[in-house]
């Protein structure tokens, strides 16, 4: 079985100001193109995953990666600007970490999601492991126990009255 996936990356509004920055400081010496393009960069290289049971956060310099069984609370940070641009950052808190994801448009409805998909998985893992508790062997086929009874009379480990007595339960 495969897992789905969402792949996001921060939104180029989150760069507002430092794209207003950069435009301001052009006329000085070209220091402006570059932090426009510096932040420009760094800000592409960044990109979440979200699976069906993890969330994984990369850039270039590091990846992390949370199961969403251990996931315990989100929350949502915006500034004012945030909330004009509709982005914002999403933090996901787990007991031993926590992980940003930075500049995603519509955050809310987005750490809504992650929440219930976390709900879910956790159903699922202690569903799963109550159905494995209560399945016992079962015991084997009517027709593997008559081979394995025919076996054991063609090699001679059971009599021929043994046999035929045994036969019959499977009749």
């Amino acid at each position: 079985m495969s897992d789905k996936s969402i792949t996001l990356t921060p939104s180029h509004k989150s760069l507002f100001w430092w794209y207003l920055l950069g435009f301001i400081l052009i006329p000085l010496f070209g220091v402006g193109i570059y932090l426009i393009y510096r932040f420009y960069s760094s800000h592409n290289s960044i990109v979440y995953t979200i699976t069906d049971h993890a969330i994984t956060a990369k850039d270039s310099r590091i990846e992390q990666k949370m199961d969403l069984v251990n996931i315990h609370d989100v929350d949502v940070t915006q500034k004012w600007i945030d909330k004009k641009f509709g982005i914002g950052i999403v933090t996901i808190h787990s007991n031993s970490r926590t992980v940003d994801l930075i500049g995603l448009e519509n955050p809310q409805k987005l750490a809504d999601m992650i929440l219930s998909a976390a709900k879910a998985e956790r159903k699922r893992i202690s569903e799963l492991k109550t159905r494995t508790a209560r399945e016992e062997p079962s015991a084997p086929g009517r027709d593997d126990r008559m081979d394995y009874l025919t076996g054991l009379w063609q090699q001679g480990l059971i009599s021929e009255e043994d046999y035929e007595k045994e036969r019959k339960h499977f009749e």
